[in-house]
């Protein structure tokens, strides 16, 4: 249980027999959390009392950046939040053990970890498009795509129709205002290889996806009912939308299935 408010870690340290919890900081972002420096930290430490297991943060604000170096900057900024909050409630007597970062930029490109126990970054065990834009992955390494099938053909519009929409893919256009805008998502072959240019899903509906191309797209390789895989624009959001994913490994054959744990 994470928390950073007051009463709620009251209520934490009061009912609270199965569970532990730990202190929200904010290390820059400004969404959640409280001050490492500021009097709330010791305050819910005092309220949670035999129920403080550690102090939390995530760097969200890392995804702003478009460097390296500035990725490194806003890792050691989360570093140090947290590493700080502890120090406080170590020194007021407060067990702080666990001390925990994570965002997928920061974890790729922290110099340092020290005063650190746990590392949860996110989308970083799969990549997407609007990662390797930032350069925390390359698009070869992206993990999840989506399988789908060509549905419809507008050679003259250069142009496909797959089966694959926003309830697939998400409406996430998180790629829009970087250098490569990749629509909803691109279009791989069943290999997951680029094989037909900057193939990009312009249009997403419910159900369908619109894709088009800026060179001429091989229709002889995009017959209706050719299978094509879709790389996300960000992983976390398509891959909610299943129950399970299936694993392939340098081939479409399926070699395991993996259960998502759902229901959080």
């Amino acid at each position: 249980v994470i928390t950073d408010d007051l009463d709620a870690a009251r209520a934490i340290g009061e009912h609270a027999a199965a569970f532990h919890a730990l202190i929200e900081v904010d290390s820059g972002e400004g969404r959640g959390g409280v001050s490492p420096t500021g009097d709330s930290l010791t305050a819910i430490g005092r309220a949670l009392g035999e129920k403080l297991a550690g102090v939390l943060t995530h760097a969200g604000h890392s995804y702003s950046c478009r460097t390296v170096e500035c990725m490194r900057q806003v890792a050691e900024q989360e570093r140090t939040a947290v590493v700080r909050a502890a120090g406080r409630l170590r020194a007021e007597g407060m067990r702080c053990d666990t001390i925990s970062v994570g965002s997928t930029p920061t974890m790729r490109h922290a110099e340092g970890l020290d005063g650190i126990t746990e590392m949860r970054p996110g989308v970083y065990m799969f990549g997407d498009l609007f990662q390797a834009e930032i350069g925390s992955c390359a698009r070869e390494d992206i993990a999840v795509t989506v399988l789908a099938s060509v549905i419809g053909r507008r050679p003259e519009e250069n142009r496909i129709l797959v089966d694959a929409g926003s309830l697939a893919l998400s409406k996430d256009r998180s790629t829009e205002f970087t250098d490569h805008d990749a629509g909803f998502g691109l279009v791989w072959d069943v290999n997951g290889k680029p094989a037909f240019g900057e193939c990009r899903i312009e249009r997403a509906y419910q159900e369908h996806g619109v894709a088009s191309s800026d060179g001429p797209l091989p229709f002889d390789r995009l017959a209706v009912g050719a299978k094509v895989r879709i790389a996300p624009n960000h992983s976390c959001l398509t891959a909610a939308a299943y129950d399970r994913y299936h694993v392939v490994e340098g081939s479409t054959e399926v070699v395991t299935e993996f259960d998502r744990a759902n229901g959080w």
